[in-house]
């Protein structure tokens, strides 16, 4: 069954990464919320689990935007497709790989699922293209 309410929930929290609203973002979640980064390798907790993830991202991209690709929202999940584009001017380490800022403008896919309870986000594994992620910063030396 298609969940408008949940589709709606998400599509408002890249609104509000676009428009950097914490106060929204900081709605989103309980006190059970989890949101795993996984190539970042970074967990947040509770409910500013949301807003600490993409502080993280800001940390590196902070001019970063989401554009939403195609979204599904079937009972109590949500899977977003899309792209992040961002300039690289923070430190960060993928796979025991830290890399230092370049200052380049990247454009990479995600692809994120969330968990939903009451409109709420129980749980969020929240993914990108790191191979697209690493040629753009280092060329096409990535193997």
């Amino acid at each position: 069954m298609i969940n408008e309410t949940n589709a709606a929930v998400i599509q408002g929290l890249y609104a509000a990464v676009n428009q950097r609203d914490f106060e929204y973002l900081n709605t989103l979640c309980d006190a059970e919320s989890e949101w795993f980064d996984i190539p970042f390798d970074k967990m947040a907790f509770g409910v500013t689990s949301v807003s600490m993830a993409w502080h993280n991202r800001f940390a590196i991209f902070p001019d970063i935007s989401c554009e939403i690709k195609n979204l599904i929202a079937h009972d109590n999940y949500v899977i977003v497709q899309g792209v992040e584009r961002g300039t690289h001017e923070g430190i960060f380490t993928i796979y025991e790989e830290e890399a230092e800022p370049t200052g380049l403008y990247v454009e990479v896919g995600f692809c994120d699922v969330y968990y939903m309870n009451d409109g709420k986000i129980m749980k969020a594994n929240s993914n990108l293209d790191v191979y697209a992620l690493f040629t753009q910063i280092y060329g096409d030396c990535v193997a």
